[in-house]
Formats: structure tokens, sequence, C-alpha cells
């Protein structure tokens, strides 16, 4: 027996950033990024007749995705219905609802009893069944925080206390599952989770790291299981390389930011087949398939002294393919540069963009000399070359306002000593 999965995440359907509103459809140009992406992993799985599609989370940019964006999964969603495909829908951070008891943004594909179509909201086992046989889905949704402070013991608990429960519920029931899975059908465990050892996207860590409970990969890496599709974070990676069996975070399928830029964006196709001279009889590889995401592009130059900041930025746009790119300028410039640059004539190199999304300087930083210190103990003479020694502008007049200084006060003493004459 042969199985082929094809385990996608982090579709976030909704992020309208860096586009514009197309006149002739009303949607923003990147909804329309997000929605070709997701084409193009739907138009792999229905050529190559995969046997399951496993989406590990986070569906939609918000738990509340707006009817436009729900149509958008729902016509390709309908094509796997077509082409007789089973997919798996894991609840993420971004689909799951912050107040207990609501549904979640994908929630109403299980409320349709659309066949094939499953919905894994809580904890569970699944036995799907697909054109090349069976195949054990433990999935794993987002935990979230709401649901253990409906339990009396954790009401009044610490939010620090509150996420180590979390990882320890979470450690166990991966646990569990891997006891209850049948050892003769292949087993995937797939969860909407954040990993130790992960490498994020960007600014990704800094909205992460603190805030979300954290797995170990040896917890996450049971032999139980086949293979491990994670979703959660945006860059693609296998957490146990070299070993079994793969912990695989699949990425987004669109670049979100910036923070983005670097990195390949598309998909996972797993195939798990007979090998009985394996542990579990069973061998899993998997691959990395790269969709054509939106590039984004960064163009950083520094602006040296005596240089046009306008003809420097219009030479650099001129060396890169700016094709179809949503693009960035990042330019420094030397302290005290004061000529504005030619904005028109930026732009116009840029043409090629997609989307320019900024172009902002940066100054350099002026560095501040260490200021003389001036005290009541000091003489004038010493106190004035410590003052002009602070003042910059002042250094070629400093011989001149010394002699002023040096006739004020001899002016000063004389008049000191006529009033004590006429005492």
């Amino acid at each position: 027996m042969a199985l082929n999965l094809l385990h996608f995440a982090d579709l976030h359907l909704g992020v309208e950033n860096y586009g514009r509103i197309d006149p002739g459809t009303g949607l923003h140009s990147r909804v329309r990024d997000f929605a070709a992406s997701l084409a193009t992993a739907f138009d792999f799985a229905i050529e190559e007749e995969i046997d399951l599609v496993l989406f590990a989370g986070d569906m939609y940019k918000t738990c509340d995705p707006t009817p436009t964006h729900q149509r958008e999964f729902a016509l390709q969603l309908h094509r796997l219905q077509e082409a007789r495909i089973p997919i798996v829908l894991i609840v993420g951070n971004h689909d799951a609802p912050v107040a207990f008891g609501k549904a979640t943004s994908i929630d109403i594909f299980s409320d349709l009893q659309l066949a094939g179509t499953h919905v894994v909201r809580r904890p569970e086992i699944l036995r799907v069944e697909t054109a090349n046989g069976p195949v054990q889905i433990a999935g794993l949704p987002w935990p979230t925080r709401n649901i253990l402070r409906t339990h009396d013991e954790y009401r009044e608990l610490p939010q620090e206390e509150i996420t180590a429960a979390i990882q320890e519920i979470c450690a166990a029931q991966i646990d569990e599952f891997a006891r209850q899975l049948d050892p003769a059908v292949p087993a995937v465990l797939a969860g909407h989770l954040a990993a130790a050892d992960a490498v994020f996207s960007g600014s990704e860590r800094t909205a992460i790291i603190g805030h979300d409970p954290i797995l170990l990969t040896s917890t996450l890496a049971n032999p139980s299981y086949d293979y491990i599709a994670l979703g959660h974070i945006h860059k693609y990676q296998d957490l146990n390389r070299g070993q079994d069996p793969p912990v695989v975070y699949s990425g987004s399928l669109e670049r979100i930011d910036f923070g983005e830029e670097k990195e390949d964006k598309g998909f996972c196709l797993v195939h798990i087949e007979d090998a009985p001279d394996m542990p579990r009889g069973r061998a899993t590889t998997f691959e990395f398939v790269p969709v054509p995401a939106r590039r984004f592009t960064t163009i950083r130059l520094q602006v040296g002294e005596g240089e046009d900041a306008t003809e420097r930025i219009v030479a650099a746009c001129a060396d890169i393919d700016l094709t179809n790119a949503v693009v960035r300028v990042l330019y420094d410039l030397p302290a005290g540069y004061a000529v504005p640059i030619d904005l028109q004539q930026v732009r116009q190199a840029l043409a090629a963009a997609y989307h320019i999304a900024s172009i902002q300087p940066q100054f350099a930083t002026v560095e501040r000399q260490r200021r003389a210190e001036i005290t009541e103990d000091l003489g004038l003479g010493e106190a004035l070359d410590r003052y002009i020694d602070n003042s910059a502008d002042l250094q070629e007049h400093r011989q001149e306002l010394k002699n002023y200084a040096l006739q004020l006060e001899r002016e000063l003493d004389l008049g000191e000593a006529t009033e004590a004459n006429d005492v």
C-alpha cells in the first residue's frame, strides 16, 4: 500500500496588505494572491490524484472572515469535492474565537456535512478512508486557554502556569493518541502548535515566544506516527531532519510581510509506503513543492558624501528585477543631508513593481562629542576654554572671545576696587 498526502497550512485568507482594490472585481489584489496560491496547491492535488489533503490550521486572517474570503476557500474546496479527494481541516489560533462556545471560522464546513470533509476542533483521532486505503489522523487543534479556564482548578492560575499546564496536557494527549492507534494503519499527527526548535519568520518570533505553549521536538516525534504535519510557523522546515518520523512545518502558502521575503512558499507532498524492514512496517518520504507566491524585494543602499540620493536609488532599481514584486526602498543618508529625493523619478524607476511599500530614508547618527564639564571652581579663562570646546562654531573665535573676557574681567575687578576705596 502507498499513500500520497498533501500537507499545507497558514493560508491566512484575508490579509490585505501591500495591494489595492481591483475596480473590475471589487476584490483586494492580495486576496487574489492568496487564492491563487491555494488554487496551485489544489491543482497539484487533483492532477496527481492525491489521496488526502491535510490542512494544519489558520485558514483565515481572523476568526470572523468576510463572506468574500469564505467564498474563495469554498470555491477551491468544491474542486476537491468533485475530485473525491478527502480533506482534514485543523483549527488554528486565527480560526478559533476568543469567547468559549462560539463557532470557529471553519466549523461551517463540518456542519454542512460535506462528503470527505473533516474539521478537527477538539483533539481526536479520525480514520479517513482514501482511494488507497485508510489513514489515521491524530488531530491537535490550537490549544486555547479559555477552555482550561472553564475548569475550576485552572480558573485562578496566572498566565505562565496556564501555559505550562497546556504544554503538559498536549504532551500527554500526543502519547495517549499513540497508544490508541492501530499499528497496522498509517498514522499522521496533525497539529497547529509551536515547537521549541522551530525557526521563526521575521517578526514572528516576538509574537510567539512568551505567549504560546511550546512543545519539544522529542515530544512531537513520537515513533508511533509516520509523519508529523504542523502549522503555525510560517517557515518551511523539518525539525527532525534525517530522523524518523519527519516533524514538518509546511510554512505559509503566501508571503505575509517582508519578514518572509527570503523564504520559499509552498506545501509538502508526503509519501507513505509499505517497508517490512522498518520498525512500523512503513517508510515515509516527503518533498517541499513551491508555489509562485508574490515576491517581496528590499532595495538597500547607502548614499555617500557628495552623492545624489535620487541617482543612486534609480541606479539600484535598474540592477534588480522588480517585475510584479512588492518593493521597499531603504537608503542611508550621511548626517546633515538635506537635498530631497525626486519621488517622481524614483517611482518611475519602480514602475515594474506590483506595489511600492515604502521609500524610506535613514540618516546616519551624528556622533555626539563628550561635553567638557564646566564648574564654579574654574577660573574665567579655563571656563571659557571649556565652553568653546563644547561649541564647534566658536572655535575660530577663541582668542578674540578670550581677549574680551579678560578685558571684562579687568573692568569688573577695577569696579570692585573703586567701590572698596569709596567705602
